[in-house]
């Protein structure tokens, strides 16, 4: 009896491969979005028109090109499929599997679910990607509402939790300075760790007023404040930002302090309850360690980033090349290297001087960006030599945005602070990753032997090889 329904399972196998009919209604009733990508040939990718209607685009206007989705999808998420697409690639076993975001056409956002699985030639080689998209916007939306449902109930939790805490062994057990307040800022009741914090007694503390605790400069609405919160109540931090809060030592002696307020009804009023910690050390600590990443950061740009473009230096450059390298020729992807040259550079030296020369230096970048994709890497390595590192793209590619390169510089007019219009050429050399090159520099010196032809035979043109 178990196998009774086996013969349904077959029928249903070969009326898929018999009758389009039930595979464009599995696609259009069962999923928000079918794909099948061409790895061999990257920019190649079919979407269905299920995926665009989710997105609010018209199907028509969209072209089955890869960019046309990884431009509005969210780029963190873009790279972390793309991480996820090369452990697949490489171990069929790992699960091409991720939540993505896609900006919608009226600008809101759209949750998918991407799954995929690579289609192998005999050898175990990745050749295509088939893949699905589910619409989980309404999960993550409710997922959001379910967040902020939890956050109110830790709220009533924390009011009743402290609330509780008017029993004096918690109160006195607290790890940090409590103070119990009146309306009118009267300190009722203090700790142990109130009066380490500020240098008084329990006694003294208890004949006080929380304005006693605070600078003079700030403590000017104090009592007004305090009666506000009386009036709103609930549980909240002071201050909007972490440690930022002062107070006062007997000493004299100025603290950064955290203070966290929640009001406490009682049979004798409401109070407020200032749980007090000292932030000195800490946002000492933080301070510091901020300023050093920060110092790491900017010390790791400058081994990286080129002092006078702003664009990758030499250093950079040489690292990508041979991480692309190792990518590429992994999973026999095509890699193309285009190598840039201004023509004539020194007599615009010579004519215009230094200063200027660099403000074509500078503009030029930007100039050739214009035409770039995201992941393509761009870098001075030399004095007027730029190189373009271009993953995933033939040298029959790579030659036509090489060609559009030569043609806008000619084109472009290069205003130079002194006044003058400067037009300029530049020379090319292109290439690719062959199946013969052992490393990334049999691809640089070809590239180099191409540009050096692009020279020799006049400059101010493309040479492949």
């Amino acid at each position: 009896m178990e196998n009774n329904g086996s013969y349904l399972e077959k029928e249903l196998y070969q009326l898929i491969k018999t009758d389009t009919r039930v595979f464009d209604f599995l696609q259009e009733g069962a999923l928000d979005g079918l794909w099948y990508w061409d790895i061999d040939n990257p920019e190649n990718e079919w979407m269905n028109k299920r995926f665009w209607e989710v997105l609010g685009y018209d199907p028509s206007e969209k072209k089955h090109l890869a960019s046309e989705w990884q431009d509005i999808i969210n780029q963190d998420d873009l790279k972390v499929a793309l991480d996820n697409f090369e452990k697949h690639c490489l171990d069929k076993e790992q699960p091409y599997d991720q939540v993505v975001r896609y900006k919608h056409k009226n600008g809101s956002t759209v949750w998918i679910r991407c799954r995929g699985i690579a289609i192998r030639d005999n050898d175990g080689r990745p050749k295509r990607m088939l893949g699905t998209h589910i619409d989980i916007t309404r999960l993550k939306e409710a997922e959001a509402r379910y967040q902020r449902n939890l956050s109110e109930l830790d709220k009533h939790y924390a009011i009743t939790k402290l609330a509780l805490e008017q029993s004096e062994l918690l109160f006195e057990m607290a790890p940090d300075a409590n103070l119990q307040v009146d309306v009118q800022g009267h300190i009722i009741k203090a700790n142990i760790q109130a009066e380490k914090l500020f240098g008084y007694s329990k006694a003294e503390l208890e004949q006080m007023n929380v304005s006693d605790l605070i600078p003079k400069g700030i403590s000017a609405n104090h009592n007004k404040n305090i009666q506000t919160y009386f009036k709103q109540g609930g549980a909240r931090k002071m201050g909007a930002e972490r440690g930022k809060m002062a107070a006062l030592r007997r000493d004299g002696q100025a603290l950064q302090v955290e203070i966290t307020l929640n009001l406490i009804s009682t049979a004798y009023g409401d109070y407020a309850l200032a749980t007090i910690r000292d932030m000195t050390k800490i946002e000492a600590l933080i301070t510091s360690l901020e300023g050093q990443i920060a110092e790491n950061k900017k010390l790791e740009e400058l081994t990286l980033i080129d002092p006078l473009t702003k664009i990758y230096n030499q250093r950079h450059f040489e690292q990508a090349l041979k991480k692309e390298f190792a990518s590429n020729a992994r999973y026999s992807q095509p890699l193309s290297l285009i190598l840039i040259d201004i023509d004539y550079f020194k007599a615009v030296n010579d004519k215009y001087g230094h200063s200027s020369g660099n403000e074509v230096l500078i503009e030029l970048p930007s100039l050739i960006n214009q035409f770039t994709r995201y992941g393509d890497t761009l870098a001075r390595v030399g004095g007027e030599e730029f190189a373009l590192i271009l993953p995933h793209c033939d040298k029959e590619s790579a030659l036509v945005l090489a060609e559009r390169i030569v043609f806008e510089a000619e084109q472009h007019a290069f205003k130079l602070s002194c006044g003058n219009t400067l037009k300029l050429t530049l020379s090319l050399g292109v290439t690719q990753l062959y199946e013969g090159d052992t490393d990334e520099h049999a691809l640089f010196e070809r590239a180099d032997k191409a540009l050096y032809e692009s020279k020799s035979l006049g400059r101010n043109r493309v040479t492949t090889i």
